[in-house]
């Protein structure tokens, strides 16, 4: 497996997504991508986000979102993973990142992916659909789904979701 592509989304569910794609990246050997789909900005044209995030118009968030993502690489890079980072932009304004996702797998062809799960629920799924049950749908190659974790009131124990 050349290539792991993980999908990040800085939500409670990312480090756990970004540790597995790292564990997974050093076992195997392969190539780590960290992808961040983010949603349109109003004041935003064109997909030059991957080559400028310090132009004009580019939102405090997104930089945010660039920073986060160079940090992480650049974490992974010095424990001696190949690591890059992506930050892409999706067409969806309405922060429904599949789409995009696809494409990117698409592009990249990766032997296996990651993403994380909400833990949102069948029902929460059934009405608004799931970014990670889409990717597993369709995409061509194994997919690794991590599961949200919560932890218990009483302790410092943590449980899937």
């Amino acid at each position: 497996m050349k290539t792991i592509l993980a999908f990040i989304d800085f939500s409670d569910v990312t480090d756990a997504v970004v540790e597995a794609s790292a564990d997974l990246a050093r076992a195997f050997k392969s190539k780590l991508i960290l992808v961040h789909v983010a949603s349109p900005e109003s004041d935003y044209e064109g997909d030059e986000m991957r080559m400028d995030i310090s132009r004009e118009g580019v939102s405090d968030e997104m930089r945010d979102y660039h920073h986060k993502l160079q940090k992480l690489e650049s974490n992974y890079r010095d424990a001696g993973i190949d690591t890059t980072s992506l930050l892409v932009r999706s067409a969806s304004a309405r922060g429904k990142p599949v789409r995009k996702i696809l494409q990117e797998i698409a592009r990249v062809r990766p032997g296996l992916i990651v993403v994380g799960s909400h833990g949102h629920g069948l029902i929460h799924d059934a009405l608004m659909g799931s970014v990670s049950s889409a990717v597993v749908r369709k995409a061509a190659c194994p997919v690794v789904v991590v599961p949200a974790v919560k932890r218990l009131r009483r302790g410092k124990k943590r449980i899937p979701k």
